[in-house]
């Protein structure tokens, strides 16, 4: 199902009503974008574009790109996030714990990801026990704006 946001949602609040100034390098999503953008296959080619730019990057390591696949992979279109656990990353791609933690931790201060809290603004620079995470991909909103 998806979800629909017509006002700012205290639960998604990354989905804001008004602009976002750099846009390229925000996690953030303007209402404006969600609202137009109707087509799944659309937005998941901005993914990928995303995934394949940063697999260009020779600064981040092969356990980073490789949870960077499972997070774009896991991406939902209904609350512009993927929040699945780092365990089911692992699993994903065959990593231990350790490893994926290390990769996220990567990807989180090169800010390929933003991770947030769901219904608690703000972002969080590590990983913490308590809360839904959610991981935001930087930039996403920009590519979406490019396609159309």
């Amino acid at each position: 199902m998806i979800r629909k946001f017509d006002k700012k949602n205290k639960e998604y609040w990354w989905v804001i009503p008004s602009e976002i100034p750099r846009l390229h390098a925000s996690g953030l999503v303007p209402l404006a974008c969600v609202q137009e953008q109707k087509n799944y296959t659309k937005m998941r080619g901005c993914i990928w574009q995303i995934f394949r730019r940063a697999c260009g990057r020779e600064d981040l390591s092969i356990s980073a790109k490789l949870i960077l696949w499972a997070v774009c992979e896991r991406y939902r279109f209904e609350t512009f996030s993927s929040h699945d656990a780092v365990s089911y990353y692992c699993k994903m791609i065959g990593v231990s714990r350790r490893t994926a933690g290390r990769g996220m931790k990567e990807l989180i201060e090169k800010e390929i990801l933003w991770l947030v809290l769901e219904g608690k603004e703000g972002r969080l620079r590590k990983s913490q026990a308590s809360g839904k995470k959610h991981y935001l991909l930087v930039g996403l909103a920009n590519e979406i704006i490019k396609e159309s």
